[in-house]
């Protein structure tokens, strides 16, 4: 039987000689790890900076952008006249533009002829009754004769007031009405009326005797010449807005931008077109651009417009001398 010894290692007896020998503490010893993990040290929180030292932050900054601004030449005042500058170029280029031009236009037209309608109606309710007086004669009040009178100047004027709408809103659609039969029934419907008018002064007999009479008689030939007046120029004056509403918004031809270029008649003789100054300038340079070949051989109103004119300027003045250029190739010569 065999004798085993032990060795005690700690508190544990082992056999002797499983125990690897103790490594002296040298060289080849290794370094024992330092598993503590390294102390850090806590961080301050920020300081907080009190109401009063960001107002003056803030303070600070605006001044050196201010200091900044002005050596640059950037001052308030400058900035504010050029947004002002900015403003007005963008407002001149709305201002400028055809539809707006024609909307304006549009509104004069409308502010004028409430104007012109309120003079005429003022007028005839002027003569309505001097009208009355006439027709009723020596009639008793409210007796049959005398409430008929009163619809003899309102009988007159309808059929006036009804035949100036009607050429008013013809004109607004570029018809003109100038058939001589219209324009004798306006003259003859007005001179009526002014007629039963001074009528009744001529037999009234006055105070201050003829000096008095000679008032009123002229009292009431104004009148009616105002209402002659309003009709007159209510439609002349509305087929001038519609003239210049119309070339703001449409070419010529109908409101076809490419019409001029339509040789709908050729065997008609060259139309002589009248050309101002401005028109013979563009025109040159127009010649110049097909030449150079920024333009086509036919150019038509729109590209005369764009590529010449740079979009800028009186647009119908394009059309024609694109008229001119195109189509039959009328002769031109100067205004």
């Amino acid at each position: 039987m065999t004798t085993i010894d032990f060795t005690r290692h700690g508190d544990l007896l082992v056999p002797a000689g499983t125990l690897p020998a103790p490594l002296d503490a040298g060289d080849d010893a290794p370094a024992a790890r330092d598993t503590a993990p390294a102390a850090v040290e806590p961080t301050a929180p920020p300081a907080r900076t009190g109401r009063a030292e960001r107002r003056r932050a803030r303070r600070d900054a605006a001044a050196q952008s201010a200091r900044e601004a002005v050596r640059a030449g950037e001052t308030k005042r400058v900035q504010r006249w050029t947004a002002r500058a900015a403003e007005a170029r963008h407002l001149r280029r709305l201002l400028l533009d055809p539809d707006v031009q024609a909307v304006r236009l549009m509104r004069q037209r409308a502010r004028w002829s409430a104007m012109a309608w309120s003079a005429l109606v003022f007028a005839l309710l002027f003569t309505m009754v001097n009208v009355q007086r006439f027709a009723a004669g020596h009639a008793e009040p409210w007796s049959p004769m005398w409430v008929v009178a009163w619809l003899v100047d309102p009988a007159f004027s309808i059929l006036l007031v009804g035949l100036l709408i009607a050429r008013g809103h013809l004109s607004a659609v570029m018809r003109q009405v100038t058939e001589p039969i219209v324009k004798r029934v306006e003259y003859g419907l007005l001179a009526a009326t002014t007629a039963m008018n001074v009528a009744p002064e001529l037999t009234h007999r006055f105070p201050g005797g003829l000096p008095e009479q000679v008032a009123s008689i002229v009292l009431h030939l104004l009148v009616p010449l105002l209402a002659f007046a309003a009709a007159s120029v209510i439609t002349l004056i509305q087929d001038h807005f519609a003239a210049a509403i119309a070339a703001l918004t449409d070419p010529p031809g109908g409101g076809r931008p490419d019409g001029i270029n339509l040789h709908e008649h050729p065997d008609t003789a060259p139309a002589m077109v009248e050309l101002s100054a401005d028109d013979r300038k563009l025109l040159d340079a127009v010649h110049h651009a097909i030449t150079t070949g920024a333009l086509d051989p036919d150019p038509s109103g729109y590209a005369i417009y764009r590529r010449v004119m740079r979009g800028r300027g009186d647009k119908t003045r394009a059309y024609r001398v694109a008229a001119v250029i195109n189509g039959s190739r009328p002769v031109p010569h100067a205004a």
